[in-house]
């Protein structure tokens, strides 16, 4: 049983509410990625139905990462000031309903519409999520906890995939994955208003607007490891988030298969690549508790072997289908590791006063810079190289530099910052309580 403390007050967290928790917040971001990553499965049909050009596929994309972008750090910060539980019960069903109107967009403008709200609504969820976990569980458990809960990115992207590119097929309609998938996400954002909420970590009479308050939390990015995690986690989302958007769309271009063989061959890679998430984790706190600086090095090791992996990759495009999806399992596995222990850097080395805030400004710096630049990016340069299978090559192929860069400032994070970041910051709001 856990104590999260608040100016004198106490508040009990015991283990089966902490269990509970976890596992709401983990579906919830099942479905997160669900609704994510529907569109990408949808894109060959939908561009076929509305007549659209691979530089409009990209924008379309590009919205959700521009909504996030935006929104993260007003959501996050209703999140970490306001109340945990109202507001990622709102954001739920907002994200929910979005994902429902997207069924309903009848031209290139109302998807960009509905799919910025989509990004709006899952703006401030992965930092306040992984935030309040942060205080039910202790400091040792947060990179198994973690990476518990980062499976949801990857059971969400496979359940998107799969049943979302057999439905298209079922029903020969790119609209009705939305409809199926909105309504999980609406009944689990109502069961969060359910939840006991945690206290607002502030000192007395201090005001969340206050001139104080927003420097110490501007000031966040002079924390050099929070800044090197940030620019290595840029530029893997600049590559990564591109990749998995359009990769279903290129399988059909290089390998003439329809949604639902697409949609399996990656979400059956990323259903193989699950154990990679909670092993990963396991791996990073086995190193923390040896070397200071181990879940940084870990880190490292993980976007090195994803750069490699995903240049053979790249490469084995047009060669036998079954080299193809072989390399990408073990790719997959890999990047399953490389976000749940980014979020565990982060919230080793941002301060619990603005934890969920700071990881926001993270994210956001991430989304501005890599993801939302990305998917319209490659879409630009596959239109100019006449589209098609090669086009789209040709796109990852400039892109692919960015993997090497967040390899580079990963290093420089865990050979110089990390560990002196992360012993001045301390977990003062949990106590253990043995009973």
């Amino acid at each position: 049983m856990g104590t999260i403390i608040e100016s004198g007050n106490k508040y009990r967290v015991g283990k089966v509410q902490s269990i509970f928790i976890l596992v709401v917040l983990t579906l919830l971001y099942t479905m997160s990625f669900a609704d994510r990553s529907i569109l990408s499965v949808v894109l060959e049909p939908m561009k076929t139905a509305l007549g659209l050009t691979d530089t409009e596929l990209g924008v379309i994309q590009s919205m959700f990462s521009i909504g996030m972008a935006i929104l993260t750090i007003p959501a996050s910060f209703f999140v970490e000031r306001w109340s945990r539980r109202g507001s990622i019960g709102i954001m739920a069903i907002m994200w929910s309903f979005a994902t429902l109107a997207t069924g309903f967009a009848t031209k290139f403008v109302h998807l960009i519409i509905v799919r910025f709200l989509v990004g709006v609504g899952e703006a401030g969820y992965n930092p306040g999520s992984t935030g309040w976990l942060s205080l039910v569980f202790s400091k040792e458990r947060r990179g198994r906890v973690l990476s518990i809960f980062g499976i949801g990115a990857a059971l969400g992207t496979i359940l998107g995939l799969i049943i979302g590119g057999i439905i298209v097929t079922r029903t020969g309609d790119w609209r009705a994955p939305f409809y199926v998938f909105a309504f999980p996400g609406i009944i689990l954002g109502i069961i969060t208003f359910f939840f006991k909420d945690y206290a607002t970590v502030k000192e007395k009479g201090e005001h969340a607007l206050d001139k104080q308050h927003l420097s110490e939390w501007i000031g966040i990015l002079k924390i050099k490891s929070v800044l090197f995690n940030t620019l290595g986690m840029t530029f893997w989302g600049l590559f990564y988030i591109t990749f998995l958007g359009w990769l279903p769309a290129l399988i059909m271009r290089v390998y003439g298969l329809d949604s639902a063989q697409a949609g399996t061959i990656v979400g059956v890679a990323a259903l193989l690549a699950i154990v990679g998430m909670p092993f990963g984790g396991w791996i990073a706190d086995i190193w923390q508790r040896r070397y200071k600086a181990g879940r940084a090095y870990m880190m490292t090791v993980a976007q090195l072997l994803n750069m490699i992996l995903t240049g053979m990759l790249l490469f084995s495009l047009g060669g036998p289908l079954q080299i193809f999806i072989i390399i990408l399992v073990a790719q997959t596995v890999i990047v399953t590791m490389i976000a749940p222990m980014s979020t565990s850097i982060s919230t080793d080395i941002i301060p619990v006063k603005h934890r969920i805030t700071g990881h926001s400004l993270t994210i956001l710096i991430g989304y501005i810079a890599g993801a939302a630049l990305g998917p319209w990016l490659v879409g630009l340069i596959s239109d100019a190289f006449g589209g098609g299978s090669e086009g789209l090559k040709i796109g990852f192929l400039f892109i692919y530099p960015a993997l090497l860069l967040a390899v580079i400032f990963h290093f420089v994070n865990a050979r110089k910052y990390y560990a002196k970041d992360c012993a001045r910051c301390s977990d003062q709001v949990f106590e253990e309580v043995k009973k």
